[in-house]
C-alpha cells in the first residue's frame, strides 16, 4: 500500500477531495499527542491500494502552529510516495506560498487546481500549462465538489509513484547574500539527512525555526545550529524577512505569467456578504441562525429522544423478565445500573448531539461559520476570548462536549485552552431542561419566570467573563491575538459530507461518554442499594447525604439536595432523578411536587445557580482531559465548584438579607 499525503490551505476543498477519494473507507482520530484531528482513508485504483492522509489545513510550513508542524513533519519523516497539494484556483497566488514550500521538501508533488467551475464567475483565466511549466510539477484542474478531474489526478499520482512521470520542482533562488549563508550552513547540515534535505535544514535554521533546531540537536548536529546562530547574530537584517520577501516575489512573477483577470466582477459571495457580514445587520442575522439552531435542538432532538426512550423501555422490560430469577444485585446492576443509566444518555444526549452536529456541518459546508466568528470577534473580546470562541460557546448550549471539541478551530493555543475551560459554564440542554422544569414551580410561566431564566443565563455569561479574564491575566500573560480569517466562497452543502462528519463527531462524543458513564452508573446503583437489606435512609448513598448536610447549609440547601448534585455528576439531566432518589420519591412530577412544598423561592434559585455552574458532567470532563490535559481539567472542576458555591451563597444569603 502506497501513502499519499493531502495538503493545502484551509477552505480549498481538501476534505471534499478526501471524501471523494475514500468514500466510507476512512477513519478519524487525533494526531498522536495533539488535539488536531487526523483523517486517514484508503482506496484502490488500477488494482493498486493507496492510503491517503488528510494533513491539517495550513498556509505555510513554519513552526508557528501545531497544524504547520504536523504537516511538514509528516512529509519530512514519513516520506509519502506522493503529496497532493490542493489549491483554490480563485486564490492561486496565496496558495502558491505553501506549494513552493512543499516543493522544497519533496519532488513527489502534484497540484490539484480546485474550483475550476468558479473561474468564469470570478472573471479569471488560468494558463494551466504555463503554471505547470513555471513550477516544474503536474497541475491537474479539478472540481472536487462535482468529482470532475479526479481520474486525471489519480492517473498522475500513479505516474509519479511508478516514476513514469518525473518532476523537476522549481527551487527558489534567494538573493546572493542569503544563498551564500545557506551554502555555508548546508555543509554542516548534510550529515543530518541522506536525501538532499540539507538545503531545507539550512533555510529553516536561518529563519530561526525552533522545531528544526530541536530536531537537528536530537540528530546530534549541534554544529549546523551553532553555524546558523553565529551567522544570524552578525547580521543587521532578519534572514526570515528576506527569505519570505524573495518567495513572494517569485510567486508574484509566476502568477503574472499564468493568471489573467479578464473583467471586474462581483460574485454572489460578495453580494451575500454585504448583508450577512454587515457591521449592523450581521449580529441580528447571526442570532437568528443561533435561535433557529436552538429551536431545532429542542424540537427535533426531543422526538429522537422519545424514540430511544420507547426502545430502551422495551429493552429494559425484556431484560428484567429475563433476569427475574437472578440474584437481586446482578439484576439491579444490569437493569437499573447499566440499562437505565445508558437509556438516559441516549434519550437526552444522542438527539442533541446529532441535530447540533448536523446543523453545524451545514453551516460549515456552506461557509458561514467563519463569518459568525468574524461578526462576534468584537463582542467576544469583552470576555477576553477570540471571535472563534463564539462558535464553541454556541455549541455548548446543545452539549458541552461538541463545544469543547470545537475549540480545535481556535489557532492560538492559549485562547483555545481558555475557551475550553469556560465552555462548560454554558448551561447545556440537559441543565436547561431541569431549569425549565423547576422555574415554573416557584415563579409561574409569566414575566417573572422569563426574567429568572434570563438571569440564570446571564450568570453563566458573567462567570465566563470573570474566569476568562482571570485566566488570561494570570496564566496567559502576553499580547492579545489578532483575528485573521479568510472567507471561503459560499456554496451549497454536500449532504454526504455533512452526514459523514455528523456521524463521526456524534460517534466520537457518545463513545467517550459511554466509556465513563456505564461504570459510574453501576457505582451509583451500588451506593443506593447497599448494604443489602438496609432501609433507604441507611444506604451508603444516603449516609453520604447526611455527611453533606453542613456543606449544603452554606448555600441554603440540605445534604439530600447535595446528594442529588453529587450523583447526577455523570449527566446533569439525571439531577431530578437522583434528587427524587435522595428523598425517596419516584418520577419527575413527584419530585417537583415535593420540592415545591419544602423549598423556598430563594432555595430554588440557589439550587439552579449551583446546577448551572458546579463541576461539569463526567463526559465533559473526559472531553476536557483529551483536549487540554489533566492540569487544566483539574482547574476547570475546581473553578466550577468555587463559582457554584460563591454565587449560590451570594444569591441565598444576599436574598435572605434583602427579603428579611
Amino acid at each position: 500500500m502506497y501513502t499519499i499525503a493531502l495538503a493545502g490551505n484551509p477552505n480549498t476543498g481538501k476534505s471534499t477531495l478526501f471524501n471523494a477519494l475514500t468514500g466510507d473507507h476512512q477513519h478519524t482520530g487525533n494526531w498522536p499527542g495533539k488535539t488536531v484531528e487526523q483523517k486517514v482513508g484508503d482506496f484502490k485504483y488500477h488494482n493498486q491500494e493507496f492510503e491517503i492522509v488528510d494533513l491539517p489545513g495550513t498556509y505555510s510550513l513554519t513552526a508557528v502552529s501545531t497544524e504547520e508542524i504536523i504537516t511538514r513533519d509528516f512529509i519530512v519523516i514519513n516520506k509519502p510516495e506522493v503529496v497532493i497539494v490542493i489549491a483554490d484556483v480563485t486564490n492561486l497566488e496565496r496558495n502558491l506560498y505553501l506549494i513552493t514550500q512543499i516543493m522544497e521538501l519533496t519532488d513527489q508533488v502534484v497540484v490539484a487546481l480546485n474550483m475550476m467551475d468558479q473561474l468564469q464567475s470570478k472573471g479569471m483565466r488560468v494558463d494551466v500549462e504555463k503554471l505547470s511549466s513555471e513550477l516544474g510539477v503536474p497541475i491537474i484542474p479539478i472540481t472536487a465538489l462535482k468529482k470532475e478531474g479526479i481520474f486525471h489526478l489519480l492517473d498522475t499520482v500513479v505516474g509519479i509513484q511508478n516514476k513514469s512521470i518525473r518532476n523537476s520542482p522549481r527551487r527558489i533562488v534567494f538573493n546572493e547574500q542569503i544563498e551564500s549563508m545557506i551554502g555555508e550552513i548546508e555543509g554542516f547540515a548534510q550529515s543530518s539527512d541522506k536525501e538532499s534535505l540539507s538545503r531545507w535544514w539550512a533555510i529553516k535554521l536561518l529563519e530561526g525555526d525552533s522545531e528544526v533546531i530541536k530536531m537537528l540537536q536530537e540528530k546530534g548536529n549541534q554544529k549546523a545550529v551553532d553555524a546558523a546562530r553565529n551567522i544570524v547574530n552578525n547580521l543587521e537584517l532578519k534572514p526570515e524577512i528576506v527569505i519570505a520577501s524573495d518567495r513572494y516575489n517569485l510567486i508574484s512573477q509566476i502568477a503574472q505569467k499564468a493568471v489573467f483577470y479578464e473583467k471586474e466582477t462581483r460574485d454572489i459571495t460578495e453580494k451575500i456578504d454585504d448583508i450577512v457580514a454587515h457591521k449592523i445587520l450581521g449580529i441580528p442575522i447571526l442570532f437568528l441562525i443561533a435561535s433557529v439552531t436552538l429551536w431545532a435542538i429542542y424540537n427535533i432532538a426531543g422526538p429522537i429522544g422519545g424514540l430511544f426512550e420507547t426502545i430502551f423501555d422495551q429493552l429494559i422490560s425484556w431484560t428484567a423478565s429475563g433476569f427475574a430469577d437472578a440474584p437481586f444485585w446482578l439484576r439491579g446492576i444490569i437493569v437499573d445500573g447499566i440499562l437505565v443509566g445508558v437509556k438516559q444518555l441516549f434519550v437526552f444526549m444522542l438527539g442533541v448531539l446529532f441535530v447540533f452536529f448536523f446543523i453545524y456541518g451545514i453551516l460549515e459546508d456552506v461557509g458561514y461559520l467563519v463569518r459568525g466568528a468574524f461578526i462576534m470577534d468584537r463582542i467576544m473580546r469583552w470576555f477576553g476570548l477570540p471571535g472563534k470562541a463564539f462558535l464553541t460557546i454556541f455549541a455548548g448550549f446543545g452539549c458541552s462536549i461538541p463545544g469543547i471539541m470545537g475549540t480545535r478551530i481556535i489557532d492560538d493555543e492559549n485562547d483555545r485552552i481558555t475557551t475550553a475551560i469556560v465552555v462548560p459554564f454554558i448551561p447545556c440542554s440537559a441543565r436547561i431542561a431541569v431549569i425549565t422544569s423547576i422555574v415554573p414551580i416557584f415563579f409561574g410561566f409569566g414575566i417573572k419566570a422569563t426574567l429568572v431564566t434570563i438571569g440564570i443565563l446571564g450568570l453563566s455569561f458573567l462567570t465566563i467573563a470573570i474566569v476568562a479574564y482571570l485566566v488570561k491575566k494570570i496564566a496567559f500573560k502576553g499580547e492579545e491575538t489578532t483575528l485573521i480569517m479568510e472567507f471561503p466562497d459560499y456554496h451549497l452543502p454536500l449532504l454526504s459530507n455533512v452526514l459523514r462528519t455528523t456521524w463521526n463527531r456524534t460517534y466520537s462524543a457518545m463513545s467517550k461518554a459511554l466509556i465513563i458513564f456505564v461504570p459510574f452508573s453501576i457505582f451509583i446503583w451500588v451506593l443506593f442499594n447497599f448494604p443489602a437489606g438496609a432501609t433507604q435512609d441507611a444506604t451508603w448513598g444516603m449516609q453520604i447525604g447526611h455527611f453533606l448536610d453542613p456543606i449544603g447549609k452554606t448555600i441554603g440547601l440540605s445534604g439530600k439536595d447535595m446528594t442529588g448534585f453529587l450523583f447526577s455528576y455523570p449527566a446533569k439531566e439525571l439531577s431530578l432523578l437522583y434528587l427524587g432518589l435522595a428523598y425517596g420519591v419516584g418520577g419527575e412530577e413527584g419530585v417537583l411536587n415535593l420540592i415545591g412544598g419544602i423549598w423556598s423561592p430563594l432555595q430554588a434559585l440557589s439550587y439552579l445557580a449551583f446546577l448551572t455552574l458546579y463541576a461539569p458532567c463526567l463526559a465533559t470532563v473526559a472531553s476536557l482531559l483529551k483536549e487540554v490535559g489533566r492540569k487544566w481539567t483539574f482547574y476547570n472542576v475546581l473553578i466550577s465548584l468555587a463559582a457554584g458555591f460563591f454565587f449560590s451563597a451570594l444569591i441565598y444569603w444576599g436574598g435572605t438579607l434583602f427579603v428579611g
